[in-house]
C-alpha cells in the first residue's frame, strides 16, 4: 500500500511538471513589429551603455584608489630618504668638526711654546 501511494505521488508530480511545461510552450508569442523591435533594441542598447559606463566609472575609481595608495607609499619612502640624507649630512658635519679639531691640535703641537722651559724643576728648588 505504501509503495502504491508513493507511486501515485510521483506520478502526480511528474504529470504536473509536464502540464506546466506544456502550458508554457503553448503560449502564443506575440510577433513584434519592426518599430517595436527597433525600440526594444534602443532600450537594450541604452541599458548596455549605462552598465558599461558604470563599469568604466568603477574601474576609474579603483585605479584612482590604487594611485593614492602608491603615492602615499612613495611619500613614506620620501620621508625615509629625507631622514637618511639628514643623518648622512650630520655624520659628514661631525667628521668635518673632528678633522678641524685634529688639525688645530696638530697646529698647536707644532707651535713653539711661549712659556719658557725652566731648566730646573720647581719642585726640587723648594
Amino acid at each position: 500500500m505504501n509503495t502504491r501511494l508513493v507511486g501515485i505521488v510521483i506520478f502526480i508530480c511528474v504529470a504536473s511538471m509536464l502540464s506546466v511545461n506544456a502550458y508554457a510552450t503553448d503560449k502564443p508569442h506575440k510577433k513584434m513589429t519592426l518599430a517595436e523591435k527597433g525600440e526594444q533594441a534602443r532600450i537594450e542598447s541604452a541599458e548596455l551603455e549605462q552598465t558599461q559606463l558604470q563599469k568604466a566609472r568603477d574601474a576609474a575609481n579603483a585605479t584612482a584608489e590604487r594611485e593614492q595608495k602608491v603615492l602615499a607609499k612613495q611619500e613614506a619612502n620620501d620621508w625615509e630618504a629625507q631622514q637618511l640624507e639628514k643623518a648622512q649630512t650630520q655624520s659628514e658635519q661631525r667628521l668635518t668638526r673632528e678633522q678641524k679639531y685634529l688639525q688645530q691640535a696638530q697646529e698647536a703641537a707644532a707651535q713653539t711654546r711661549k712659556i719658557p722651559k725652566e731648566t730646573s724643576d720647581p719642585a726640587q728648588s723648594e
